[in-house]
């Protein structure tokens, strides 16, 4: 007697982020809005142009396997009641 079992196996180039908390993903959405929203859109290699990092970097950031948010911060927030907020620098600010 055979069982067969089927599996899924994710391709290679799937994203195989761990799972984020909130902070993250809340953080990953605004950074895509805020490309979409660019005009024109602002692409992952043109974002690693303006970052000097590579868009295979980009594209690691924003699936989240590279640069999270500390869990150790992310529980301090949540004790003292707070959240970051994203929005767009005023017109006078210089990064």
């Amino acid at each position: 007697m055979f069982i067969i079992v089927n599996m899924v196996m994710p391709s290679y180039d799937a994203a195989m982020s761990p799972l984020l908390s909130p902070t993250d993903l809340r953080i990953r959405e605004a950074i895509r809005a805020a490309m979409e929203a660019e005009s024109p859109r602002l692409t992952q290699q043109a974002l690693a142009d303006r970052l000097s990092i590579s868009q295979p970097a980009v594209a690691a950031l924003l699936a989240g396997r590279r640069g999270q948010i500390p869990q150790s911060l992310v529980d301090l927030l949540d004790a003292l009641g707070l959240e970051i907020t994203l929005q767009p620098r005023s017109s006078g600010s210089e990064g």
